[in-house]
């Protein structure tokens, strides 16, 4: 074959990738070029996008795409794609509006109050059976000055108990979720709400605006605490090669972009003087995302130390073995080792997650009283069933 059909190939082969992920190309270009000096050529992969949308290969692909989307346990697909077939030709024309190539933004469909944009934002509540059967806890070592599992009261801490818990964040903040039900089930007066949403970030806030959603999260439930994990999608985007830009340079590095984005999201729990703890991403399977995650981490630290309400909890070695290092199993109280890591080397299991919570109730003790329930019940009915 001569090398300009080699060429040809090659070119056909290119653009049947990108119109192929042209929603994600879309996104990608958006967030570089979107509301630059090339913004023109963002506006034209949005006519391109557009114009693909209503190709009936596009449709075939789409449904390809979402049906197998469930396999990579909704990671990576894209809401606006898999989103319901218009039911009327107005909600096409609403759709076709919304979806306007010379907005970068995604418009709403219709206006929208508080309530009707939380119930957007709110991803559907993982069931309660994904934490069943996930085997026994990993016994961690124990930080410093974190209680025993016999006592009843765990601090006598400097601030209020609180009383309603709100986490939010990605995928991770939804399985730190799981075990948190079962340790806030056990504390007296403290209500759990969860608020995370898969593949969300700060990292692209047309897929996901957390700034809004947060803000919006914190009017609708009004917590007095709020817990913050989040960052394996935002890491990605780090180029721990890039240069620092020149004093007035209006293109800012990403590190920068995500600094000032992380500094807004805390504003607003500041601004409402709610105590906030962002749970640090622990190490990592991949050594080159495990460099991008520990410069995202240092980041966020260095974010939280302007906040009085905030803190940062670091749990980079929390799930790593004696050495430091990555570790998919870490042994329990009898020696065992349970599996405490996801095979994607990025999530954990609940007997991981179990770890994590320990650590931030621990932190949390140090700040506020807590206690835990009293078994009232289990006495008199223990009594009652006794032999005679």
């Amino acid at each position: 074959m001569s090398w300009k059909k080699a060429c040809l190939v090659y070119c056909i082969a290119l653009v049947v990738a990108i119109l192929a992920n042209i929603e994600k190309v879309s996104v990608w270009v958006d967030d570089r070029m979107g509301d630059g000096p090339a913004s023109e050529a963002a506006r034209q992969v949005r006519r391109v996008r557009n114009l693909w949308r209503e190709t009936q290969l596009a449709a075939h692909w789409r449904q390809l795409d979402c049906e197998i989307a469930a396999y990579f346990d909704e990671t990576y697909k894209n809401n606006l794609a898999c989103r319901e077939e218009p039911t009327s030709d107005a909600a096409a024309q609403a759709l076709r509006e919304r979806l306007d190539p010379n907005q970068p933004l995604l418009k709403p469909d219709e206006p929208i109050d508080a309530d009707n944009l939380l119930a957007a934002l709110s991803p559907p509540k993982p069931g309660a059976a994904e934490g069943e059967g996930a085997g026994p806890a990993v016994a961690h070592p124990p930080l410093s000055g974190q209680p025993g599992s016999g006592e009843q009261a765990l601090t006598q801490g400097k601030g209020p108990a609180p009383r309603k818990l709100l986490v939010v964040g990605d995928s991770l903040a939804i399985g730190l979720s799981l075990s948190l039900r079962r340790s806030v089930a056990e504390i007296e007066g403290l209500e759990l709400i969860e608020e995370g949403k898969v593949s969300s970030g700060l990292a692209n806030p047309k897929y996901y605006d957390w700034s809004r959603a947060l803000r919006v999260f914190l009017d609708k439930y009004k917590p007095d605490l709020v817990v913050v994990m989040m960052g394996a999608n935002d890491a990605k985007y780090i180029n721990v090669n890039e240069k620092p830009r020149s004093p007035g340079n209006p293109n800012k590095t990403w590190p920068e972009v995500f600094s000032m984005r992380v500094e807004d999201f805390l504003s607003a729990m500041q601004e409402k003087n709610i105590r906030n703890y962002w749970i640090g991403l622990p190490v990592m399977g991949d050594a080159p995302y495990a460099k991008q995650v520990e410069i995202m981490n240092d980041i966020v630290k260095t974010e939280a130390a302007k906040f009085r309400n905030s803190t940062y909890l670091d749990t980079w070695t929390l799930l790593a073995d004696d050495q430091g290092n990555y570790s998919t199993f870490l042994p329990n109280d009898k020696g065992v080792k349970i599996k405490v890591r996801a095979n994607d080397k990025v999530h954990f299991t609940v007997a991981g997650g179990d770890v994590l919570a320990q650590a931030f109730l621990a932190a949390l003790a140090k700040d506020v009283e807590i206690v835990a329930k009293k078994p009232a019940a289990a006495a008199p009915q223990a009594a009652q069933t006794a032999p005679k």
